[in-house]
């Protein structure tokens, strides 16, 4: 797969899993919203997993289900810092 292909990918089960938050693609990652609140950005890098503000903010099940996702390998190598 291309790398925006990927990123389109993880982009939609990421709106997915996070059902309930606005998840909206950035540079570097993804800005997530609650309602009219800002929870942060978040991003994904191959040596530190997910990382930001907003995947901090996220509930422990929610955290696990992103880390699972990549974990499977699902062609997170080619959307990695």
């Amino acid at each position: 797969m291309k790398p925006q292909h990927n990123l389109e990918q993880i982009t939609l089960y990421l709106t997915q899993t996070l059902s309930g938050y606005e998840v909206i693609p950035a540079n570097w990652g993804w800005h997530i919203h609650k309602g009219d609140k800002y929870c942060g950005h978040m991003e994904y890098q191959r040596t530190k997993g997910w990382q930001g503000r907003a995947f901090n903010r996220l509930p422990t099940k929610l955290k696990e289900q992103l880390k699972k996702f990549a974990q499977s390998g699902f062609s997170m190598r080619s959307v990695t810092t």
